[in-house]
């Protein structure tokens, strides 16, 4: 029981909440990765897979910085960066807008060396909408989250390769 003295089965928890992880090898240094992705404010045009991305407010690195994203075909999120190591990691908390099947998300984004490239590991936590119908949809959400970031990074990857 909480503090609140509201007791939650352990299964209503772990259900809630859908995780998932995407990989990629780029035979790119970090530098290069980096800066894309260190571009908050103008992923999208890195990748093709966002309408549009924009700056909110003067901020556009480092914690606290925040972009609108315009998500194809519809929806819209405001993601807020939570967290910052320069050329390595950045993390952020995503309110995505109503059309957009779950209610809020995190995700993690982590830069690490790796042979003669770099390592691209992306973390992406949310909670479906729908209550128990959320348990059905997961599922379906996974599949078209899993397509589209493993889309962001090689997108990504070919950019940070044109770079060099």
């Amino acid at each position: 029981m909480s503090k609140s003295g509201v007791s939650l089965a352990p299964e209503a928890i772990a259900i809630a909440e859908r995780s998932l992880t995407v990989r990629r090898h780029v035979a790119a240094s970090r530098a290069p990765v980096w800066a894309l992705f260190a571009d908050f404010p103008n992923l999208a045009d890195h990748w093709s897979g966002l309408k549009a991305t924009r700056p909110i407010g003067d901020q556009t690195h480092g914690v606290g910085a925040r972009r609108r994203v315009e998500l194809k075909p519809v929806g819209a999120l405001v993601e807020t960066v939570t967290g910052w190591e320069d050329g390595r990691m950045l993390t952020t908390r995503n309110q995505p807008s109503a059309l957009v099947p779950f209610k809020q998300a995190e995700s993690r984004l982590i830069l690490e060396p790796d042979g003669d490239g770099t390592a691209i590991t992306f973390e992406y936590r949310y909670v479906p909408r729908g209550g128990p119908m959320g348990r059905l949809t997961g599922p379906l959400i996974d599949r078209m989250l899993r397509r589209d970031f493993e889309s962001m990074l090689a997108a990504i990857a070919e950019a940070a390769l044109n770079a060099r």
